[in-house]
């Protein structure tokens, strides 16, 4: 519903409500499943799923974009001097790399933040979200490797990216 009237977002932390509605409800649910709903379990479950929204909102803003979205901050816009025109127009300046990276860091430090409920999980759950995390992961590294342009290379995993995932993932 909020997706039907909300077009943009002032600030961070309303984009952190919407993802309180959005994303998080879904690891809530999982925890439920399994009958793993501590309060330490319940707020790790929802940096993570906050986070892999947010990974999901900076992997698709040209997707957004094209349907009248946008999810990066009006804040942060300002803050780095970009404007929706140059969402619009594709353009990758160096205040739109930067503003990029500071998403990318962002998002990955409350997804890091979360990452230790994957160890404490026991079982399948634990096994699954540690690759749900470490696919995040990923996704940042490549929104990181292409500059930010999430224009003109939406991130995307490979079989490649697979296989370090599930390395990292036993590494943890």
């Amino acid at each position: 519903k909020q997706d039907v009237t909300t077009k943009r977002y002032q600030t961070f932390n309303d984009l952190l409500d919407y993802c309180a509605r959005s994303a998080n409800p879904v690891g809530q649910i999982m925890l439920g499943l399994y009958k793993e709903t501590s309060e330490q379990n319940r707020k790790q479950s929802d940096e993570i799923c906050s986070a892999l929204q947010l990974i999901n909102f900076w992997q698709d803003v040209d997707i957004d974009w094209q349907k009248g979205r946008i999810y990066i901050p009006l804040e942060d816009l300002k803050k780095y001097d970009v404007d929706e025109a140059q969402i619009s127009n594709s353009i990758v300046s160096e205040q739109w790399r930067a503003l990029m990276r500071f998403q990318t860091m962002r998002a990955r430090t409350i997804l890091l933040d979360g990452s230790s409920l994957c160890k404490r999980l026991p079982g399948r759950i634990g096994w699954e979200l540690r690759l749900v995390v470490q696919g995040g992961l990923r996704i940042l590294e490549r929104i990181d490797q292409s500059d930010g342009d999430v224009f003109r290379q939406r991130p995307k995993l490979n079989w490649k990216d697979w296989l370090m995932m599930i390395w990292r993932a036993i590494r943890m």
